[in-house]
């Protein structure tokens, strides 16, 4: 006897809507048995997806990750990462580094790729502050904008940045460890001491922020 499931069902519901003429008359030809649908493959892996596996789907995950890059491949991109970080260091440092201080930087490439892998918010807060800083700067008149290279003030923006870095250095505070604590809050009163000194405004006023303005 034949499966109950692969037997056409007796009552079959239809909106006539959907219809052309010669479906509601009768007199169109027949229609040619459908084909199966294709099975999924994984884009760029090349291998049907497991629907009858049972492997848990970690394990799925880690299969397709190995047949994406293969571990030649990992070790290359490693290489090129290091590589690049190398050379950006040294031409900051302007001259060569040496082999303890590429093993350090090893470590430290290591330390940030696990950091990111288990999503930490700190080293991101970090991060942001150093760009906070950077931007005081440039809103301050005390480096040109990488973008334009020109020197601008904005006294509103150099505020917001150096008030929002203050915020996240209380955030980050009992992570910190003190001589990092140190510096960080060195640089907290080098941009105070910066902006009450060009624009005259202490930063604990109300005072009125000017608008940017082209220093030549």
């Amino acid at each position: 006897m034949a499966d109950e499931r692969d037997e056409e069902p007796k009552i079959r519901i239809v909106d006539r809507r959907m219809l052309s003429d010669e479906d509601r008359a009768g007199t169109a030809p027949a229609k040619e048995p459908e084909s199966a649908p294709p099975k999924l493959e994984i884009i760029g892996g090349g291998q049907p997806a497991p629907s009858q596996s049972n492997a848990p789907i970690e394990q799925m995950d880690d299969e397709i990750m190995d047949d994406e890059l293969s571990e030649e491949e990992a070790e290359q991109l490693r290489e090129e990462l290091e590589s690049e970080q190398f050379g950006e260091i040294e031409r900051r440092m302007g001259r060569p580094l040496t082999a303890q201080e590429k093993d350090t930087v090893r470590a430290e490439m290591e330390r940030q790729a696990q950091s990111a892998a288990s999503l930490e918010v700190g080293p991101v807060l970090l991060q942001l502050m150093a760009e906070l800083s950077a931007r005081a700067a440039v809103h301050l008149g005390l480096m040109p904008n990488p973008y334009t290279r020109l020197i601008a003030r904005n006294d509103a923006q150099a505020r917001l940045a150096i008030d929002a870095y203050s915020a996240m250095l209380q955030v980050v505070r009992a992570s910190l460890d003190p001589a990092s604590t140190r510096e960080f809050e060195r640089v907290l009163n080098d941009l105070r001491v910066n902006f009450t000194s060009i624009t005259g405004t202490p930063l604990s006023g109300p005072g009125p922020m000017s608008g940017p303005r082209i220093i030549h």
